[in-house]
């Protein structure tokens, strides 16, 4: 009885980590991240990923920065725009810290650096979080071929088969459409009424 209640268990927590595909996004992408001040020439780098990225509910924010020299402030648009680190919504002190995009909250989260002088350098950021109704990730289409046949014609083919994208950091294992869940369920829902 003791190994059926174990194994009941096990299939729970796995129906319930099928079913989330949340994603963590290293602010400024790479794998270390590139929370600080941009080149100058660059001074809306750290937008320009995020213009390129997509946030849905339940994924997370990872910010890597020097803790001894920066700091992370969530705050209002207005507090973004005039760079105002006075008072912050939420502070972030160590690097690494995680911000959570749940299910209530914002679409738009603002994001300066609490180091002083560093936001009006350009560390700052905005996040559009996509909402649960315009949450799917389906992955984005592959551009067009540089030359095709019918490209003579003004007319341009789209790829037989667009490639698959890297999975996100950690996730792997999970499903695009999160129907791992509804697989397990069904498994366990089925253990159940047998009497397991």
């Amino acid at each position: 009885m003791a190994s059926s209640a174990l194994l009941l268990c096990s299939l729970v927590a796995l129906a319930l980590a099928a079913g989330s595909d949340a994603r963590d996004h290293v602010v400024g992408g790479g794998k270390d991240g590139a929370w600080r001040v941009p080149p100058p020439a660059q001074p809306d780098a750290l937008n320009d990923w995020a213009g390129k990225a997509r946030f849905h509910v339940g994924d997370n924010l990872v910010f890597k920065f020097d803790a001894a020299t920066d700091s992370v402030l969530e705050v209002t648009r207005a507090d973004y725009d005039r760079c105002n680190t006075a008072s912050p919504i939420a502070t972030y002190k160590a690097s690494g810290a995680v911000v959570p995009l749940p299910p209530k909250g914002a679409r738009f989260r603002y994001f300066i650096s609490g180091a002083p002088g560093n936001c009006q350098k350009g560390e700052r950021v905005i996040v559009l979080v996509m909402s649960e109704k315009h949450g799917s990730r389906v992955p984005p289409a592959a551009p067009a071929p540089a030359h095709s046949p019918s490209s003579s014609a003004g007319l341009v083919e789209a790829p037989a088969h667009a490639p698959a994208p890297a999975p996100a950091t950690g996730a792997a294992w999970r499903t695009a459409s999160g129907s791992g869940s509804v697989v397990l369920g069904a498994l366990l829902g089925a253990l159940l009424v047998v009497g397991f």
